[in-house]
């Protein structure tokens, strides 16, 4: 039952999700590849390959909900979604690329599960929805995207009362905070995302870890069940450590 969102404005840009799942050992961890790629620092858990949501040293920020169809005759759909995040995040340097990887992925791999995507980087936002080998995407420069699990595009009818309703409370913080953006400094962007993600309807028992992506600084915000909160500097993005 994710819900992601994303706002952007004159290059600053701002990701956030709630990661709702069931009871696995979940946590986050820095991948350093040996074959060129680029670094990134990802939301992992047992359940999933690959990775489900996180920030490369490039300053590409990737996170994914779910978006299913209630009368798919194909339930046993693979969950392919994460291992293609784990290649956007290890390839991918701009939105740009991102996408272009993602909507030739999607549509090579019909049976991976639906889902909806958002990645940002310092000039763009964009959304995908792909659901059996459709997919559809929207790309910003100056605004906002929201998703919960449902399609918003039309690649597939699913939406529902929770699902809609969690859509709506993410769309109006992101629009009033778009609106507030320019006269916010880090610090406050942070902090209002952070509060917003601990509250209902976004926050339910499913809740397993809430994060803030800051792209231009380089640094995600993030809390593992009701733990502290804590925060990764990405080498190369933003200042080289990790601090409570």
């Amino acid at each position: 039952m994710c819900t992601i969102g994303a706002v952007i404005h004159k290059g600053r840009t701002f990701l956030l999700k709630n990661f709702d799942y069931p009871p696995v050992p979940t946590g986050w961890a820095h991948f350093t590849t040996f074959d060129g790629g680029f670094p990134h620092f990802a939301l992992v858990d047992h359940d999933q390959q690959g990775v489900n949501s996180g920030l490369n040293d490039q300053g590409l920020a990737v996170q994914i909900s779910r978006s299913k169809c209630l009368a798919d005759v194909t339930p046993e759909r693979e969950e392919l979604r994460t291992v293609l995040n784990g290649e956007v995040l290890t390839r991918c340097a701009t939105v740009i690329e991102g996408v272009a990887r993602i909507e030739t992925y999607a549509v090579q791999h019909p049976e991976m599960l639906g889902g909806n995507v958002m990645l940002g980087d310092r000039q763009q936002i964009a959304v995908l929805e792909y659901f059996g080998g459709q997919v559809k995407s929207e790309v910003v420069e100056n605004g906002f995207l929201a998703r919960a699990n449902h399609s918003v595009l039309g690649v597939v009818d699913n939406g529902n009362e929770d699902s809609g309703r969690r859509y709506e409370r993410m769309v109006d913080f992101l629009q009033d905070l778009y609106a507030w953006l320019p006269t916010l400094d880090g610090d406050d962007v942070l902090t209002r995302c952070r509060a917003m993600l601990r509250q209902e309807p976004i926050m339910n028992g499913n809740t397993r870890s809430s994060f803030v992506v800051d792209v231009e600084g380089g640094q995600i915000d993030y809390l593992l069940a009701k733990g502290p909160w804590q925060r990764y500097c990405m080498d190369g993005v933003g200042s080289a450590n990790k601090r409570g």
